[in-house]
């Protein structure tokens, strides 16, 4: 059968992924089965999930491939002979690792085959940041184009940057680490007060409240471009010295004053810096990909890497650099490391195209049949409701202003809900927000909501150019002055917000749920989060959702077509 694994173990969101008959059918993160937040385990329970769901046994796979390449490290042995004898497992990676020492040139690849009598897996390494490239590129639709990644480490490098030509991957430039962009704003999250590698986002919804122009000439000093190169003045920063707390210097504290420590209340100076920190990010980007644009000429863009999760970043690009056509995709993040490592393998080692299906959407996880979901709460003793139209019922409830939980079709990969796994309520009620971060989602009120929109309605209330949608929530973008009073529940503080594009042909259940709302309250558009509470991974299966909805102040529940309601 052929089937072919793609692995993400690289310390962070672990993940697998499953090509199966030349198509990508199943791909879900570790905490989303463990049920611990951000597992960085390796992902075994993620692969045999994907095995049962396609109806084949870990002996059908034939190919694994790994987003972390092994090449930079392996003729610098970390252990001896006597050490491998104590533990003598390690015999073979000591045996491997003194036989490349040999060799005088630099490794090109790591090979490796596992072989019992049930299973033959050929296993191959893929370099970190052209994992992240493929999970990007082979869903763009484009041929030729450029492509920037950025993320916080890999192997050796902080990002890449180049062009795809003719279907090849021709890198330009080579960030080493430590000079990360995506280390850089974490030693910015770090200073806040917040945890680095986790908190970013915190850092980005606050720069709304901030004036980027006190602080900016400090920080920006702090990174240096030069062509592609870029460099940070390391004199500030510690995140490169792994004996060290902070990742940052007290050199930084100079320049800035004092840090804030964790779950200190923060004022206009912290506002202000991180306005400042977003800004510079911003910039260096923009001057990045003006700097390839002139060795290129290309005009479409495939961005990746956890740096790219910077949605209000990304709702910027188009606007203020040469590239006409941008696609980041559904999973920037780590998480797509096992998709990218799986494409990358499929096209470039084993030579087979693959088929990624609909290139915007990521709902790959297993759909749970009415059956199961109803033997799921027949077994709790639960009350429940035979639902003719969950669309209808959902609308009904958001706009009684009840918060609804909503689970329907296969889950969402990555760290976004998109629809199938998601907390919904109504957008134009001035206290939902609140509501929802009080009662459910128990995080700092300054967190902004995403809006979801019918995507035939979003040019009526969004500010953009060149025809951009964002089926991820990808992107920031200004709402319209004149619907901004309608929408307080979405609308963040500086009048925009992280919408999601939404078609009937993607998730048609969804659509409906939310042209239904509209029907009644002219608005086509209703607040989506994802359904968990903080620290929890968004839920999977019809027993997480119960357990979530009743850990919790959600009001209703509605799985498939039955509905349950406190």
């Amino acid at each position: 059968m052929g089937a072919i694994i793609g692995v993400n173990c690289s310390g962070f969101n672990s993940s697998a992924c499953l090509i199966l008959d030349g198509k990508l059918q199943y791909a879900i993160n570790e905490e989303r089965l463990t049920r611990i937040k951000k597992d960085k385990s390796f992902p075994l329970q993620s692969i045999k999930y994907c095995c049962k769901a396609a109806g084949i046994s870990l002996s059908d796979v034939s190919d694994i491939f790994i987003g972390w390449h092994p090449r930079y490290y392996i003729k610098s042995p970390d252990h001896t002979l006597f050490e491998a004898m104590r533990n003598r497992g390690k015999i073979a990676y000591l045996a491997l690792n003194e036989l490349a020492s040999l060799e005088t040139k630099e490794i090109l690849d790591v090979k490796q085959i596992i072989i019992s009598e049930n299973i033959r897996w050929n296993v191959h390494f893929v370099d970190h940041h052209q994992a992240h490239l493929a999970n990007a590129y082979f869903f763009s639709e484009f041929d030729d184009c450029d492509f920037l990644v950025a993320d916080g480490f890999g192997e050796v490098a902080s990002g890449i940057s180049g062009q795809v030509k003719n279907g090849k991957f021709e890198i330009l430039h080579t960030n080493r680490t430590p000079h990360s962009l995506g280390l850089f704003y974490q030693a910015f999250t770090d200073f806040m007060g917040f945890q680095p590698n986790g908190d970013e986002w915190k850092v980005m919804a606050l720069s709304a409240l901030g004036d980027s122009a006190k602080y900016y000439d400090r920080i920006n000093k702090l990174i240096n471009i030069d062509g592609l190169l870029y460099e940070l003045d390391l004199r500030y920063f510690e995140h490169f010295l792994f004996f060290t707390p902070r990742y940052f210097s007290y050199k930084l504290e100079e320049l800035l004053g004092p840090c804030y420590t964790k779950g200190q209340e923060l004022d206009q100076r912290a506002y202000d810096i991180v306005a400042a920190v977003q800004k510079v990010a911003q910039d260096v980007i923009f001057q990045l990909l003006k700097n390839l644009h002139e060795k290129t000429g290309n005009t479409k863009l495939v961005a990746s890497g956890g740096f790219f999760m910077n949605s209000v970043l990304n709702g910027k690009i188009v606007d203020n650099t040469p590239y006409e056509e941008l696609h980041l995709g559904g999973s920037p993040d780590d998480s797509g490391i096992s998709v990218g490592s799986a494409l990358y393998g499929s096209r470039f080692v084993l030579n087979k195209p693959v088929d990624v299906g609909n290139n915007r959407h990521n709902y790959y996880g297993r759909e749970y049949t009415n059956d199961e979901v109803e033997l799921e709460l027949i077994k709790r003793k639960i009350r429940y409701t035979k639902l003719d139209d969950a669309s209808v019922k959902g609308a009904e409830l958001i706009l009684d202003g009840k918060i609804l939980a909503w689970f329907q079709g296969g889950s969402e990969f990555g760290q976004r809900a998109l629809g199938n796994r998601s907390i919904i309520a109504d957008p134009t009620r001035p206290d939902m927000k609140d509501l929802v971060n009080a009662t459910i989602k128990y995080r700092e009120g300054f967190r902004p909501f995403a809006p979801a929109i019918l995507a035939e309605k979003q040019e009526k209330y969004f500010e953009y150019s060149n025809d951009q949608t964002s089926y991820f929530m990808e992107r920031v973008f200004q709402f319209k002055e004149k619907v901004k009073d309608r929408l307080p529940a979405v609308v963040h503080y500086d009048g925009s917000g992280r919408l999601q594009t939404v078609t009937e042909e993607l998730n048609s259940r969804y659509y409906h749920l939310i042209r239904n709302f509209a029907a009644r309250s002219n608005v086509p558009i209703v607040l989506n989060t994802s359904f968990n509470v903080n620290g929890m991974p968004l839920v999977e299966t019809p027993g997480d959702a119960i357990n979530c909805f009743y850990q919790s102040g959600l009001d209703c529940l509605i799985m498939n077509d039955f509905l349950v309601e406190k």
